[in-house]
């Protein structure tokens, strides 16, 4: 092994470990496929960044077999592995759920003394949120939330990686922090300027516009830089109402585009301002919401609107009624075709991606909930009291916060809206999704 700082990926078959492999590495260095096991060899690489490096080792799926079968050199070279590691990165499958042998594993990385992280991968959808809070049980602390294929959540677990290492290994040194490059997507119904702003933010005719509804049939994807920040910027299709896709390409056209919203960092809403706010502008805020990206709306072809102060007044008042999961989502007015509004968009843009990062101190949160329930305890349930014990952050992008409490089941949507409405006042986290999650137990890092 490498006299380098060693992190053993471990778990199941079938996790990602040799995506998240390939994703640390930095290259397709290991064979990645839907069928459980393919990786049967060792494979290191050296991460390098910046001031740090350190040796990551891509392992076999564990399994229960016989020690002179295949499976059971592999799963021995696996156990190898994890004894000459100085940290373990222990992956689970948030997409299908933690299953009993993921427990069985984390109990053999117990035993062996090794510092560990709990890594949940295929986090990019809400399908993984189940998986997350069940991951607090393992007793690693908090889990690490990850895509291992698109990479959401890598630069937290580096932090986790390296600020490990340094305490347990002369040979890591502090990194250089480096900023991600930020998914932007221009999203909304068709003809609305989403390619006009595309051409503007890039400075150049990338994207085919025209009078036309429906020009755009694919997502185009162009790496950018708006002052010293990294962007890729995605120009999508247009959204009509499922009842008005007129054909097959049209239909492939709209999946393209929900897929490019789905992987986004932040997506700019196009409204069309000389035209009044239609059912389906507030659908597709809906869907930006309910997937977690960040969401910036902008109010285009402004110089048509002639009654400019009544109009960014009706429709203030009409997204935030409509909009309470993102309430405070800046509206930015803007004419692409001229490149008005651009320096106002872009700096909305980084705002949002900011407060979607953004991750608050547990101690921090502990006393804002005991200041909230003060103000305004939750009701009783059958006539026996809710006790709210602890809350932690247990994911950024978007924020997602675990609640501990004695009755989960107890506490209704209501009370649920007080609170996350109490954070956003108290932490001024505006113009992103809050999720909010109850669990029944005690606070997890008290000692029983």
């Amino acid at each position: 092994m490498s006299m380098l700082a060693t992190v053993a990926i471990i778990g199941r078959p079938n996790v990602g470990k040799s995506t998240l492999f390939n994703r640390l590495a930095g290259k397709k260095l290991a064979l990645v496929s839907a069928s459980p096991g393919v990786t049967r060899d060792l494979r290191e690489a050296t991460v390098d960044l910046g001031f740090t490096s350190f040796c990551i080792i891509d392992t076999a799926g564990l399994e229960e077999s016989k020690p002179t079968s295949l499976k059971g050199r592999m799963r021995e070279q696996t156990q190898t592995a994890m004894r000459s590691a100085t940290l373990i990165l222990i992956v689970v499958d948030g997409r299908n759920g933690i299953t009993p042998m993921d427990y069985h594993y984390g109990e053999l990385v117990r035993r062996s003394g090794k510092d560990a992280i709990l890594v949940v991968n295929k986090a990019e959808s809400r399908a993984a949120e189940s998986s997350l809070i069940d991951a607090y049980s393992f007793g690693f602390g908090d889990p690490i939330a990850i895509s291992a294929e698109h990479g959401d959540g890598i630069t937290d677990l580096l932090r986790k990686i390296e600020s490990t290492i340094r305490h347990r290994n002369d040979h890591a040194e502090v990194y250089r922090e480096k900023s991600d490059a930020i998914n932007l997507a221009i999203a909304g119904r068709p003809n609305t300027g989403k390619s006009t702003l595309f051409n503007a933010l890039v400075g150049e005719s990338r994207a085919l516009t025209g009078p036309d509804p429906g020009v755009t049939h694919d997502s185009i994807h162009v790496d950018w830089q708006y002052k010293d920040r990294h962007l890729r910027l995605i120009d999508t299709a247009g959204l009509r109402r499922r009842t008005r896709i007129a054909d097959q390409i049209e239909g492939l056209a709209s999946a393209d585009t929900l897929q490019a919203i789905r992987y986004s960092n932040i997506a700019i809403l196009m409204l069309d301002a000389a035209n009044p706010v239609s059912r389906q502008d507030l659908a597709i805020a809906e869907h930006i919401a309910s997937e977690g990206r960040g969401l910036v709306i902008c109010a285009n072809k402004w110089d048509l609107v002639s009654k400019q102060l009544n109009a960014i007044g009706t429709l203030t008042k009409q997204i935030q009624k409509s909009l309470p999961q993102v309430r405070g989502v800046p509206i930015v007015t803007c004419s692409a075709i001229v490149g008005n509004g651009i320096e106002e968009l872009m700096l909305s843009v980084f705002e949002i991606y900011e407060q979607w990062t953004r991750r608050l101190p547990t101690a921090a949160l502990n006393r804002w909930l005991e200041a909230a329930v003060t103000r305004h305890p939750p009701p009783l349930s059958n006539g026996k009291a809710v006790k709210l014990r602890y809350i932690s952050q247990y994911a950024s992008r978007p924020p997602r916060f675990i609640l501990f409490t004695n009755r989960p089941k107890s506490i209704s949507a209501s009370y649920t809206r007080y609170l996350v409405n109490e954070l956003r006042n108290t932490f001024d986290f505006f113009g992103v999704p809050i999720r909010l999650s109850m669990r029944a137990g005690k606070n997890p890092y008290v000692k029983r």
